[in-house]
């Protein structure tokens, strides 16, 4: 049930747009609100256009204190920052500040939620086709593809949803109640919004605030820092992990994944079955097969749906071959952990590119272990952050050789490519956010593709 008559919706891109067209169809009030200048983005266009369609009255390029005092609660869209303006001043008047999340939670559908620092899309994606393999009528997305308003207003029959939650949209959760959640890993992310690592964790663990003891709990065993969080949750706790260990949750058995607790072993998939390289895809297809069992996929389905995922856009991408040269698009890998987890996936000698917008996180343990890699043939740094990475490098003690600047993609990739004229992978993984030169890592891994697919079109090195 909605618990409010009107609304002030709070950025009219897809998160806003959609939450405010499907809060609309559901009887309520709404004002749409985007503090943008309409001519500043082209997709406003069609936002417009809809909005103007479903008679739902709305402003560009302020936020009107005095229009959203006339409403009984603000939503808000997960990249709109904690301390707008607009958000300080409903709070003041005591209205309730509503992330488009909840719109899960009002549609009263069963949800599997993912969220982590790495590995949550991957996880995420692959449970989602594990669970449509058996319920047809699942929806995926969230911070992953589309947001859960979305998904709703063009697929009104949805029966469940499969989602990734991230930290800023758990932000602003009420009652958001997944049936499974599962938590990936921590690492440090986003330390520029949250500033600690508790406030980063603690953000993380509002998955779990509504889940009650009939619910589910997966969590990483090979992460202390979530090994430590099981005792003070209230739904029930299972475990994915490479230790062999007695926990109740799924194991590897020689290249065979189980499912084991104490009444029971039932085999879930066989590594031999994934198509998505490296052992950080193991961990996250063992997640994901064991939220979807214990959603009630049966193990038949979970085995056939693991074999036929071939991966996500932007992450460890297979791009083309030209030259003995391999690119690998893993734009997507926006912490230093997921760019060591890309490497080691990989197989031969590399070069990287590296380098974006910051998060607030350091570069030194990602320096050390690319610095003691002897496949590393060269780092090539560009964007905001690619000094402090070049800084970060050199204290790990790989040498200048090694090093090289670029002012673009389009110079990194052709830095990248001479250097590895013997052969070998050119991977874009850049350890950072993209808002310096791309509007997403989307944009980025896009524009890295269509870059090297001219190259392997010519035949360039």
């Amino acid at each position: 049930m909605i618990p409010f008559e009107s609304a002030f919706v709070v950025g009219s891109l897809a998160s806003g747009l959609y939450s405010a067209l499907y809060l609309h169809a559901q009887g309520v009030r709404v004002f749409v609100s985007e503090s943008k200048p309409f001519e500043s983005d082209t997709k406003f266009s069609e936002a417009t256009r809809l909005l103007e369609s479903a008679g739902i009255p709305h402003e560009f390029g302020v936020n009107s204190t005095s229009i959203m005092a006339q409403y009984d609660a603000l939503i808000v869209s997960p990249g709109v920052p904690p301390d707008a303006p607009i958000l300080v001043a409903a709070r003041s008047l005591g209205k309730p500040v509503i992330g488009e999340t909840e719109i899960a939670a009002y549609a009263d559908i069963p949800v599997l939620a993912v969220t982590g620092s790495n590995g949550k899309s991957t996880t995420t994606a692959l449970l989602g086709a594990l669970v449509s393999s058996q319920y047809h009528d699942t929806v995926t997305g969230g911070n992953l593809g589309h947001p859960i308003s979305q998904l709703l207003v063009e697929q009104p029959r949805a029966g469940r949803a499969v989602l990734e939650v991230s930290c800023f949209q758990l932000e602003t959760i009420h009652t958001f109640h997944p049936r499974v959640a599962v938590f990936t890993n921590l690492v440090p992310n986003h330390l520029d919004r949250y500033g600690t690592m508790e406030h980063y964790f603690a953000t993380k663990q509002r998955i779990f605030e509504n889940m009650t003891a009939e619910n589910d709990a997966v969590l990483n065993w090979d992460d202390p820092a979530l090994r430590g969080l099981a005792p003070a949750l209230t739904p029930r706790t299972y475990w994915f992990g490479f230790a062999d260990m007695p926990y109740d949750g799924v194991h590897m058995v020689g290249h065979r994944i189980v499912f084991r607790d104490r009444s029971r072993e039932v085999e879930l998939f066989d590594t031999g079955d994934l198509r998505i390289p490296g052992r950080h895809n193991v961990a996250n297809a063992m997640s994901a097969a064991l939220a979807a069992f214990l959603y009630g996929v049966s193990p038949e389905v979970i085995r056939k749906a693991v074999g036929t995922f071939g991966g996500l856009p932007h992450r460890l991408e297979y791009v083309c071959s030209s030259g003995g040269l391999t690119y690998v698009n893993d734009s997507k890998a926006t912490t230093p952990e997921s760019v060591m987890t890309a490497v080691d996936a990989l197989s031969g000698p590399y070069a990287v590119i590296l380098g974006g917008s910051s998060k607030g996180v350091s570069f030194d343990g990602m320096a050390a272990h690319l610095a003691q890699d002897n496949r590393l043939v060269a780092a090539v740094v560009m964007g905001a952050t690619g000094p402090a990475i070049e800084a970060a490098l050199e204290r790990a003690g790989l040498g200048q050789d090694h090093i090289v600047r670029a002012a673009s993609l389009e110079e990194a990739v052709q830095y990248g490519a001479d250097l590895m004229a013997r052969g070998g992978t050119l991977l874009l993984s850049p350890a950072c956010a993209s808002f310096d030169m791309f509007r997403d890592f989307e944009e980025r891994g896009d524009a890295f593709k269509a870059i090297v697919l001219r190259r392997c079109a010519t035949g360039s090195l």
